[in-house]
């Protein structure tokens, strides 16, 4: 099984996936109050998928069987049984499928002294120092920088983080500012 942390940080980006506009979008939104932790969830056909496990600001995070999802409040729709997800039972299990194995994949290579490259691969950013418990301590030019994991993707040209080498750069001076300021 993979590392819970890992799995649902890649679960977390998935769910995006499932916010993307279906034929049920135009259906009316599920009410706050009907999203709250141990209510059942369905997919837009009505069928059972889940149950509510958090609510955090406007993330929502959703067990699927033994995995889990985290989306938007906004990607559900209001159902007579309940709140209901935009996208259809065998949508949701594929998208949670796919997660898990880019966790995986990523899990696997994740590991000190590994090339961490730029979203475009253009750009070495630094290596894998050491994994932490929220992700893992990478080696940079500007110093040492923890990344979480939903960070990390397995790219053709191997392991890289979500983000450009400039963004990379700016996000890392923006974090040293803010330890020093706080």
């Amino acid at each position: 099984m993979p590392k819970l942390s890992g799995l649902l940080a890649g679960l977390c980006l998935a769910g995006a996936a499932l916010s993307a506009p279906s034929a049920a979008q135009s259906q009316t939104p599920a009410p706050a109050a009907s999203l709250t932790p141990g209510a059942k969830v369905y997919d837009e056909g009505g069928a059972e998928i889940g149950k509510i496990v958090k609510i955090d600001g406007d993330r929502v995070a959703v067990a699927i069987g033994g995995s889990g999802l985290v989306v938007a409040k906004d990607a559900f729709l209001k159902t007579d049984k309940g709140p209901a997800l935009k996208a259809s039972k065998e949508k949701i299990l594929a998208v949670l499928k796919e997660a898990e194995a880019d966790a995986v994949a990523v899990d696997g290579v994740l590991k000190p002294g590994a090339e961490v490259r730029s979203a475009d691969g253009t750009a070495v950013l630094g290596t894998i120092k050491s994994i932490a418990p929220q992700g893992a301590v990478l080696a940079t030019k500007e110093g040492n920088i923890t990344m979480p994991r939903a960070a990390f993707f397995l790219s053709k040209k191997g392991l890289a983080v979500k983000v450009n080498e400039k963004q990379f750069v700016e996000g890392v001076k923006a974090a040293r500012a803010k330890k020093k300021g706080g």
